[in-house]
């Protein structure tokens, strides 16, 4: 290192485990690992300071479960969908009762990027995962605004993007982006 503002930072963390996601929220970085969250404070490398936290973090290949809706966290932890907001995350699918969502695609060879999918639009928190008991992905949505989860169909997502007031995805089945409101258009070129 030059000491120049353009260096690299480097820290250590002592935990154990793989990490498992990571977001900017509420202006900090923060890593996930599936038993603990690690947020950087801090403006420049001389004062970064790294809290570690104890907590429900985010499931192994659901990295991409992560999203921020009216400034809460939103992930797929093990256990099952838990919401973080700045204090101590909270599990919010008990509405599912015994139906457990793996959440990972075990003939997926890709242990990072196998599992739940989701994204944000407005108040919502749309999340595709897979079920144990049958074996099939759901799309789901949860209702910040009045609490409760909505059973969409079976569409398996790849990813998400907001984009202009719409949520778009694309279909694991067919490869074809799609949008959740369904006022995308195609455009000619």
């Amino acid at each position: 290192f030059m000491g120049l503002s353009t260096d690299s930072y480097v820290a250590s963390c002592g935990t154990d485990g793989q990490w498992t996601g990571a977001i900017t929220y509420l202006g900090y970085p923060t890593f996930f690992k599936e038993n603990c969250l690690h947020k950087v404070y801090g403006n420049y490398p001389a004062n970064y300071q790294i809290q570690t936290t104890a907590c429900r973090g985010v499931q192994k290949g659901c990295g991409n479960s992560l999203a921020i809706v009216n400034e809460q966290l939103f992930y797929k932890g093990r256990g099952g969908v838990c919401v973080y907001d700045g204090s101590l995350p909270a599990e919010i699918s008990s509405a599912f009762g015994d139906i457990h969502y793996t959440a990972v695609d075990t003939t997926d060879s890709d242990t990072l990027r196998n599992g739940a999918v989701a994204g944000s639009l407005g108040s919502k928190y749309y999340i595709s995962m897979k079920s144990e008991v049958d074996g099939k992905w759901y799309f789901m949505v949860y209702d910040t605004a009045k609490s409760t989860w909505h059973k969409e169909d079976n569409t398996r997502i790849d990813a998400f993007c907001a984009c202009r007031g719409d949520l778009y995805f694309i279909d694991h089945s067919d490869n074809q982006i799609k949008t959740v409101l369904g006022t995308g258009t195609e455009e000619s070129g």
